[in-house]
């Protein structure tokens, strides 16, 4: 019952119909929803009756105020129809002009069409005339543009206008003389763009010199990017040779399109060698012209240097350029011939080139038997004959010369035509070219020799490295040039290098070069004294070897193993010249071969305090009693050897000479020595050529460190030696003093009446042989060595004279005054070697001046003074004082005896009373 009451409110007149239903009634079911009683529906309806009356009476409103507007709506319709009423009119009147006008248009029509065509015959025909007159002043622009070198204009002129004459203008017969010329100079024009490709890539070098540095260094011009590569474009304003690149462009360009390009690369490839060659040939011309005009008479290596620095930045502007002709034909995608000329291609002919100089220069080849060129050999031609069958004889022509090499000349003979005489003139141009090149050969700057290596070994690895960076190779290690090098080097110049020097070494040592002496000069280890020439040449060697490895720092290991080999080779031939001086004989020695295989002996020597001033560690020669005991303990060593006998002449040594030989070798030795450390010291300072060392790249040599232990150990066997030539001399000094002083006291008789004032004439002899030899030895050793000498020659001497009392049998007045008179001149003369106070000498003096005196005497000076001499020495003085006095008949001979035993018993209570004495 309700949802019919709400429908019955639709027909309601309160409701405002005119607005939209739908929306309307969708109202009402929204208010109905919300209802739940009848009061509600009740309520919204009046309250949309007022809402209605409401806006009812606002509408009301509107048209009143709207009225005066709603009434000015026809008068405005009026006048819009008569508007549109006169433009009606307008519009016929123009659609009847206009078919007016067209059916005038059509009657003219005809007309119009014979004016056009008319017309179009009257422009093509001026424009043909125009391009007949373009194509007659070709010719002439071309010559202009030829002879300033816009090739690319010129060709683009000749291909276009050749194109023209053989397409719309090929039935012109007035143009057929202008056509053939045309097409011919087109046909032509490879030939002159080819001739400037080779000129600029081979003759003139790149202006832009940033590039070749950049190419150098292996980066080659930035040009592989096709987006960033343009076709140039060419300047006629502008000199087309001052950018050589851009010109070298713009030729591939002008080639690309006389379709040349093919025939282009094998001319490159057929004529690179030949020009390489001649860079090479010319540049030397130029040194060698530079040399005379400087008088330079001798040959210097260094020109090949020069030479091969000169050529190789000639090289690097040439791979540049070949490099810009390359990416030139790849941005033209001319890749189906091109790819066999590539920047690896001419890094090969390069190599080959260089590697072609360095044959020569370092003489690896022998010159081969001269070539018959067409020079020495020219070519003889055929009179024209007429006689047919005398031309196709076998026989040829009959009055030709042996060795001449004979071509028959042409049956039929064209050449007083054009073109017959411009063939002619070419032909015969490229055959005396052909005979120049081959008889062109590379001047010589320098003596050639594998040593020339050693000038431009950095040069030429610094180049390899260039092509390293610059070619693309699956191996580097496959590089010719490098290849060349290492078997040059290992197989060629080591072993020459080898050979060279044991030579030298051996020229230096043999025969009476091997004692000669020499002054050296601006040396690194200067030394104030003359040195054997054998050491002298082994220090060159080394010091040339040494140079050899900052030139080759590749090669530091096998030039070190040459250094230590010769070093020890030398070493071998100073112990044979050793041995050769001092006479080795295993049979027959001599005593101061005895002594020096004494190893007691040496080694007491080598424990002497003045041993280590030898070797600059002390310059002091104070005596001390250490000094004392070392020197007796000597003494004693040496008098075991000698016997009681006499030393026969061929013991000793006799000639000075010898013992010279010895000082100058020790001398030589030791800075031979001084040499070697220094030469150490300089490859631990030299970086380059010590980190080669300790990383070399033949691992089957060692590192520095083994290299400097051999060295070492060869420097301790060569000081060695030195030593034992030093203790030689100082042992055949002592071997002196107990051949002459041995002579004198155990055969001279001293029971003389009156004494003689003069020295003994052995004596004599012994101080003229210690005065010569000193004088001699201190030219070839230091002070210090010659100190060493002849340093405690007075314990020996002292030793000798008082040892042989006991040999006496008995000494006068007379006799004992000449006895003091030998030891004087004994002292003297030494002292004046030594320049000191010979103490020892003057024990001796005093020993003998106990004959003056009475064994009584003696004993009371002994109580009286201190213990001057051993107890066997008093007891040999006092036997000596008895033998000197006794009577040769038997009756006094027992009292003599028996008083002589009182003395020496006497003495011996003395001598015990004092040592108790110093004990207490």
């Amino acid at each position: 019952n309700e949802y019919k009451s709400y429908l019955s409110m639709l027909t309601n007149d309160d409701y405002d119909l005119e607005v939209e239903p739908e929306s309307y009634l969708l109202q009402v079911i929204i208010s109905l929803q919300g209802q739940k009683l009848r009061c509600d529906v009740k309520k919204n309806k009046n309250r949309n009756i007022d809402e209605f009356n409401k806006i009812d009476a606002e509408i009301n409103e509107q048209i009143t105020a709207n009225h005066q507007a709603l009434k000015q709506i026809p008068e405005v319709y009026a006048s819009v129809l008569e508007r549109l009423k006169l433009g009606q009119s307008r519009i016929r009147s123009c659609k009847e002009k206009i078919q007016r006008c067209r059916t005038s248009l059509q009657c003219q029509r005809d007309d119009l069409k014979r004016l056009y065509l008319d017309s179009c015959t009257r422009n093509e025909t001026v424009l043909l005339i125009e391009r007949i007159a373009k194509v007659r002043e070709v010719s002439s622009i071309v010559d202009n543009y030829l002879k300033n070198k816009h090739y690319q204009h010129a060709t683009t002129l000749l291909k276009t206008n050749v194109a023209r004459l053989e397409g719309d203008l090929a039935d012109i017969e007035a143009l057929r003389d202008i056509k053939k010329d045309l097409k011919k100079r087109k046909d032509k024009l490879h030939i002159t763009l080819i001739e400037q490709l080779h000129n600029h890539l081979y003759l003139k070098a790149p202006s832009a010199k940033e590039k070749v540095l950049l190419f150098r260094s292996g980066e080659p011009p930035e040009m592989d990017n096709e987006e960033e590569y343009e076709d140039e474009e060419e300047d006629v304003t502008v000199d087309p040779e001052e950018d050589t690149y851009k010109y070298l462009k713009l030729l591939i360009q002008s080639l690309q399109q006389l379709d040349k390009l093919d025939f282009t690369i094998e001319e490159i490839e057929n004529n690179m060698e030949d020009e390489l060659r001649n860079i090479l040939i010319s540049t030397a011309q130029d040194l060698l012209y530079t040399k005379r005009l400087t008088n330079q008479t001798e040959d210097s290596p260094a020109l090949f240097q020069e030479l091969l620095e000169e050529c190789f930045a000639k090289y690097r502007a040439v791979a540049a350029s070949h490099h810009v002709v390359i990416n030139a034909i790849e941005h033209l995608r001319y890749s189906t011939e091109a790819s066999r000329y590539t920047i690896n291609i001419v890094w090969s002919k390069i190599q080959t080139s260089v590697e072609m100089l360095l044959k020569d220069y370092l003489a690896v080849n022998t010159k081969s038997e001269s070539q018959q060129s067409a020079i020495s050999h020219p070519i003889t031609y055929v009179p024209s004959t007429n006689d047919l069958s005398q031309f196709f004889s076998r026989a040829g022509y009959a009055g030709r010369r042996p060795d001449a090499r004979v071509f028959k000349g042409k049956l039929f003979s064209f050449d007083s035509s054009d073109i017959g005489m411009v063939t002619t003139s070419e032909f015969r141009m490229q055959q005396f070219n052909a005979a120049i090149t081959q008889t062109q050969e590379l001047p010589t700057l320098c003596q050639k020799t594998p040593h020339n290596i050693t000038l431009v070994f950095k040069l030429i690895i610094n180049f390899i490295k260039e092509i390293n960076n610059v070619i693309t190779m699956t191996s580097k290690e496959n590089i010719p040039l490098q290849l060349f090098l290492n078997n040059f080097v290992e197989d060629t110049f080591l072993p020459t290098l080898e050979q060279k020097v044991k030579r030298v070494i051996a020229n230096g040592t043999e025969g009476n070069a091997s004692l000669s002496v020499t002054k050296i000069s601006n040396n690194k280890v200067p030394w104030p004294r003359s040195l054997l020439q054998g050491t002298v040449q082994v220090q060159k060697q080394l010091n040339e070897l040494r140079g050899l490895m900052n030139r080759m720092p590749r090669y530091c290991s096998k030039f070190l193993e040459v250094v230590c080999g010769q070093l020890k080779n030398y070493k071998n031939i100073c112990q044979n010249t050793f041995k050769n001086i001092i006479r080795i004989d295993i049979v027959n020695k001599t005593l101061s071969q005895s002594w020096f295989d004494d190893k007691d002996i040496t080694l007491t020597i080598r424990q002497l305090p003045s041993w280590p001033a030898v070797f600059g560690r002390s310059d002091s020669y104070v005596k001390d009693k250490k000094q004392v005991d070392y020197h007796s303990r000597l003494v004693n060593l040496m008098a075991g050897h000698v016997g009681n006998d006499l030393i026969p002449k061929e013991r000793i040594i006799e000639e000075s000479e010898r013992l010279v030989q010895l000082a100058q070798l020790h001398d030589s030795l030791v800075w031979l020595v001084t040499y070697i450390q220094y030469f150490i010291d300089t490859l631990q300072n030299d970086k380059e050529v010590f980190d080669q060392l300790n990383n070399p790249t033949d691992k089957s040599y060692g590192s520095f460190t083994d290299f400097e232990t051999l060295l070492n150990s060869t420097s301790d066997e060569l000081i060695v030696l030195a030593e034992n030539c030093l203790i030689v001399i100082f042992l055949e000094i002592r071997v002196h003093c107990y051949y002459h002083l041995l002579a004198v006291l155990r055969k001279q008789d001293y029971k003389v009446e009156i004494g003689s004032s003069d020295p003994d004439p052995e004596v004599n002899q012994l101080n003229k042989f210690l005065c010569q030899l000193e004088e001699k030895v201190k030219d070839f050793l230091p002070n210090t060595h010659t100190k060493f000498l002849f340093d405690g020659l007075g314990h020996v001497m002292n030793s000798v004279i008082i040892g042989c009392a006991c040999d006496i049998e008995g000494i006068s007045a007379g006799g004992l005054k000449k006895m003091l008179r030998n030891i004087l001149a004994l002292q003297q003369n030494l002292t004046n070697i030594t320049l000191t106070c010979e103490l020892e000498l003057e024990r001796a003096r005093l020993y003998y001046e106990l004959l003056y005196h009475s064994p009584d005497e003696i004993l009371r000076n002994i109580v009286e003074q201190e213990k001057r001499f051993t107890k066997m020495e008093y007891i040999e003085v006092i036997k000596l004082h008895y033998r000197s006095n006794k009577k040769n008949t038997k009756k006094y001979e027992k009292a003599f005896q028996k008083q002589l035993n009182q003395h020496l018993v006497k003495l011996n209570e003395i001598l015990e009373n004092q040592e108790a004495s110093i004990e207490v």
